[in-house]
């Protein structure tokens, strides 16, 4: 009896550990990030590391490919080392191609990519002159 209970001990605790870590497992991999002016048919449109104060909105795109779907990802936006928006994306096929946007002011801004545990998987750095 005790043999049994140390069994299903064992199966619940590897089950656990199995459901607090999909991110890692999912084999999340960017493929390809920049920051751009639009996005259109899901591509992305005036990709550069520079913009004018008067663009108004820059998008950060993501090619991504995962091992294990359905999965998620966030883009974290930095202005200066200043976290000012986070956004929650959902990867529902093996190989997504995703965004978010941001509205801007004139500063040093990056776009990290990171996994559900905070990894960061890539960033994109741009300014806003």
């Amino acid at each position: 009896m005790k043999i049994l209970l140390s069994i299903l001990v064992l199966f619940a605790a590897s089950v656990a550990v199995a459901q607090e870590t999909p991110a890692a497992d999912a084999g999340l991999k960017v493929e390809k990030g920049v920051a751009a002016t639009a996005v259109e048919n899901r591509e992305p449109v005036g990709e550069s590391a520079e913009f004018e104060a008067t663009v108004g909105t820059v998008y950060c795109w993501t090619k991504i490919s995962a091992q294990s779907v359905p999965a998620t990802i966030k883009h974290v936006w930095y202005l200066g080392d200043k976290q000012v928006f986070e956004k929650a994306l959902d990867i529902k096929f093996p190989s997504t191609r995703t965004w978010s946007s941001k509205s801007v002011k004139s500063g040093s801004w990056r776009g990290d990519v990171t996994d559900d545990a905070g990894t960061v998987l890539s960033s994109v750095s741009f300014a806003v002159k």
